[in-house]
């Protein structure tokens, strides 16, 4: 088990200091971090996440079909997961634009089905919120919150559209960044990092890091307490939350990645690989505050519908931790699990303030949170 998450950043620093030392004596290299994400080579940008982008935008769209059945509309089966696999490129009619992308083969493989799930319960689920049929403990259906507006969840309160946005923040984004695209398969020793495709600019190296920065959502420049023009959104929107209270994590990530992109046109891979292990470091640590802000969120409400709100979102940030990099997690996928039983039940209808007391616990100790979690 690593050490603290603060140790583990001034580990890697050493490291850098180390790395970027050795490269002015052996190599002549130099790794310096630039202020944005932007990296030009002959005058043009190397770099390209536009798939990224296109399933971002895919889980936006997606997500809107689903808040419709929020507010009573039925929704088609067919639609939702045709949005999924991106039928015919256009996500079966039902996306504004068209892509070669989608997010169901991106989604972890053993996963795939849990979301198609999801997804047909939550049509069925909206033909009875179309009915008016209220939701109740063992019984799926529209339930009011605080504000007004009205969520579907299903028989165990469970609602479907934090389930399905949040879960595939976890099991394909966050997946797909800390387990394949900074992985030793996209990354490693037997990746081309010498040949640049000149119809590209970039090389294979150099796109499969910038494919694990299209997954964070962030602007190229963001920076702490951001408040550009461009808006942040998924993983980066939740980091820019919760900057100012666990200090500088937007530099965490934006300084990890932009370092680790800087060390691989350098050809300084031991910077490179303490970069990526930093970035995953910080994604556990963001997953976990996550998880931790809306516990206390489900402890300080009364509305029940807000509680099944901020309660689904809270299960899916911390089931969102089994995908952790298997050689770099400080829980294990089963510990997780044993974490959701422990925390849930399966049925958040009746989840206690004791349970919820548990879970922030845990994860605020093993993820080094303690002195922030009351006020996340």
């Amino acid at each position: 088990m690593r050490n603290t998450f603060a140790l583990s950043f001034s580990i890697s620093a050493l490291l850098f200091t180390a790395a970027c030392e050795k490269s002015e004596v052996v190599s002549n290299n130099s790794v310096v971090t630039p202020p944005t994400y932007s990296f030009e080579r002959n005058g043009q940008s190397s770099v390209s996440y536009s798939g990224q982008t296109d399933r971002i935008n895919q889980l936006e769209e997606l997500k809107a079909v689903l808040v419709k059945a929020d507010g009573g509309e039925s929704v088609s089966e067919s639609d939702l997961l045709a949005m999924f696999e991106n039928t015919n490129g256009d996500g079966g009619g039902n996306f504004s634009f068209t892509s070669t992308k989608q997010l169901k083969n991106k989604t972890f493989d053993l996963d795939q089905t849990y979301f198609e799930d999801i997804l047909k319960n939550a049509a069925a689920a909206s033909v009875e919120g179309n009915k008016g049929t209220q939701a109740a403990d063992g019984t799926a259906g529209l339930i009011t919150r605080s504000n007004s507006n009205t969520i579907l969840v299903d028989e165990n309160g469970f609602e479907f559209t934090q389930m399905f946005e949040k879960g595939l923040m976890g099991a394909t984004f966050y997946y797909q960044t800390v387990n394949v695209y900074l992985s030793d398969s996209k990354i490693g020793p037997t990746v081309n990092n010498s040949v640049v495709d000149p119809a590209k600019n970039f090389t294979d190296m150099e796109h499969h890091w910038d494919e694990a920065f299209g997954y964070f959502g962030a602007p190229v420049d963001f920076d702490s307490d951001y408040r550009g023009l461009e808006s942040p959104r998924f993983w980066a929107k939740y980091c820019n939350s919760y900057d100012s209270k666990i200090t500088g994590l937007n530099a965490d990530f934006m300084d990890a990645f932009k370092t680790g992109r800087a060390a691989i046109i350098a050809n300084e891979h031991d910077v490179k690989f303490a970069n990526a292990a930093d970035i995953q470091d910080a994604y556990e640590v963001l997953a976990a505050a996550c998880a931790i802000h809306y516990a206390n969120q489900a402890k300080s409400s009364t509305n029940q519908g807000d509680i099944l709100h901020v309660l689904s979102e809270c299960y899916a940030f911390t089931r969102a931790l089994r995908y952790s990099n298997p050689d770099n997690r400080e829980l294990t996928p089963a510990e997780v699990e044993t974490l959701l039983t422990s925390a849930f039940g399966g049925n958040l209808w009746t989840v206690t303030t004791s349970q919820l007391d548990d879970l922030i616990n845990t994860l605020s100790t093993t993820y080094n949170l303690e002195s922030v979690k009351d006020i996340l």
